[in-house]
């Protein structure tokens, strides 16, 4: 394919100035879905992708469409970074997400919701669901509370002795499957916890440093604090920072554990590779002793902290893992899934059978719920 002026040309579609040999230009490269031998700055790219999530409503319906369908020029940006064939989804189908429905509403599912267990140093747990609010606990010189916003708070009220006696103890607040939480921790950090997730701490951070463990993911803003680094340990990862705010997504079904820093900066290690360190907007991808780092767009990371799911370029797999964990549900193929990537917005607070109608418009899937079973079919 000749050279082309990208950017110019995507501006031209965008303002319906194309010729017609313009126009065939596009959806040649388009048909070809390759890299066009063109200049755009990296943040011209991250930028084009904000304009797409601008345009997303929440609880938009997939669709497939082709280029002469008017889809936005920046969408057709976006398929120069994908992997496979880009699905955008945009406006609703209000007869074909009916339709959908229906077919699910018999076993229709819930979404998760705000609910975890604390498990304190002696041993006693806590199901922090059905706990009204006000003090629950005191031990090692804490008072631990549940406020009125459902967030679990310490509040130091130690003498030096209960602070040294404390100097060994840990609670861990855990959310099931369906599950999230908030709590902030005895330094003043504040942390979030995503379904099926684990966060062991201190009572109390004496030390000379701050440490904790994750399983699963979990956003952090981290209370600053320059005479002792906070650092989180997960699956063979290890993150240290001062302040800033981050999210880690760790869990076991994931092929790496990402990092991605939304303000400051991080130092990421993994086993006994080389340390790396992240700049804001960056993500770091850890697997064993390799870290790689790219650049990404980080409310799509937040996007359950913001209460939706937001897919950019991920095939079905990776999906069906989030729905899973959100909805508490088992995924079972009864066919091999597709490794096309797709784009989208879906609200986590609707009903199981949203997201599923929403995928089944690409046509890339059908399903079936059986109990809390979901069945992947052609």
């Amino acid at each position: 394919m000749r050279k082309i002026d990208l950017d110019d040309l995507l501006n031209k579609y965008h303002h319906d100035n194309c010729s017609p040999e313009e126009l065939a230009l596009l959806e040649t490269w388009y048909a070809q879905n390759t890299h066009p031998d063109c200049d755009i700055a990296e943040q011209r790219l991250l930028n084009i992708k904000d304009e797409v999530w601008t345009n997303l409503k929440p609880d938009a319906v997939f669709n497939q469409r082709r280029l002469w369908t008017r889809i936005s020029a920046a969408a057709i940006v976006l398929i120069s970074l994908s992997v496979g064939i880009l699905f955008y989804f945009k406006g609703n189908t209000k007869a074909g997400s009916e339709n959908g429905q229906d077919k699910f509403v018999k076993n229709d599912i819930s979404p998760g919701y705000n609910k975890a267990y604390l498990t304190l140093a002696n041993g006693k747990k806590i199901v922090l669901t059905d706990v009204a609010t006000g003090q629950l606990a005191e031990e090692s010189g804490m008072k631990i509370s549940k406020n009125a916003e459902g967030q679990i708070v310490y509040t130091i009220e130690s003498t030096k002795s209960d602070a040294a006696a404390s100097a060994g103890a840990v609670n861990t607040i855990e959310t099931p499957r369906g599950g999230q939480y908030q709590v902030l921790l005895p330094d003043g950090t504040k942390v979030w916890l995503n379904a099926a997730s684990k966060l062991t701490y201190p009572v109390s951070f004496v030390h000379k440093d701050r440490t904790v463990a994750l399983i699963g993911e979990a956003y952090f803003e981290v209370a600053r604090d320059a005479s002792r680094p906070f650092r989180v340990k997960s699956s063979g990862q290890e993150i240290e920072v001062l302040g800033t705010h981050f999210n880690v997504n760790s869990y076991k079904d994931e092929t790496s554990v990402k990092t991605t820093l939304m303000e400051g900066s991080v130092r990421v290690s993994s086993g006994s590779g080389p340390e790396i360190i992240l700049k804001p907007g960056e993500q770091s991808a850890a697997s064993g002793k390799n870290i790689k780092v790219t650049r990404v767009n980080t409310e799509d990371v937040l996007d359950w902290r913001y209460g939706n799911f937001v897919f950019n370029d991920e095939n079905l797999e990776s999906i069906l893992r989030k729905v899973a964990r959100w909805y508490d549900v088992e995924i079972v193929y009864e066919m091999e899934p597709s490794e096309i990537s797709l784009l989208g917005k879906v609200s986590r607070s609707k009903n199981i059978s949203a997201i599923l109608n929403a995928i089944e418009q690409t046509e890339q899937a059908h399903f079936k719920i059986e109990g809390r079973r979901i069945i992947v079919m052609k």
